[in-house]
């Protein structure tokens, strides 16, 4: 049987996101003081955000939003939120899952998260069947199952 080690960076990511959507859901039911005033950048390509074409054309990766006085239909769900804002003049829904968003200031009270996701990929393992290989006068070499990790090879992001 295979342990998993623990993820603590997927686990820290993950409190700190329900940190930005208890703050929102305190915004949406008016439990937060006005003077606030959130800046949250999020991914634009995350498969689940939905913007408008325009502002996907314009911001192709990612947006910084702001929330403070002019924001309507803010409703918190449980992995995503969704809010209208103003940009030129013109009301825009967006829907954002918490997933996507990078960064999160409150320039109020000096605080900022900055997230940083990794794809849930697993470990890649390449397996190789057993092979019979011919070499040259009619030897023959059998070649084994073996697993090869390839974290070993890959530089850790820490170093």
């Amino acid at each position: 049987m295979q342990k998993d080690f623990i993820d603590y960076g997927e686990r820290i990511n993950n409190a700190l996101l329900k940190v930005i959507k208890d703050i929102l859901f305190d915004l949406s039911e008016s439990k937060i003081s006005p003077n606030h005033c959130f800046y949250i950048t999020f991914d634009t390509t995350h498969p689940n955000v939905i913007i408008s074409s325009k502002l996907k054309r314009e911001y192709p990766k990612e947006i910084t939003i702001v929330i403070q006085n002019q924001f309507w239909d803010l409703d918190v769900k449980d992995n995503s939120f969704d809010v209208t804002l103003s940009f030129n003049r013109k009301k825009e829904m967006l829907t954002i899952p918490f997933e996507s968003i990078n960064k999160f200031n409150d320039p109020f009270v000096k605080f900022s998260l900055q997230l940083e996701f990794r794809s849930r990929k697993t470990t890649k393992v390449k397996k190789i069947k057993n092979v019979e290989v011919k070499k040259p006068k009619n030897k023959k070499v059998k070649i084994s199952n073996k697993i090869i990790k390839l974290d070993k090879f890959r530089k850790n992001k820490n170093e």
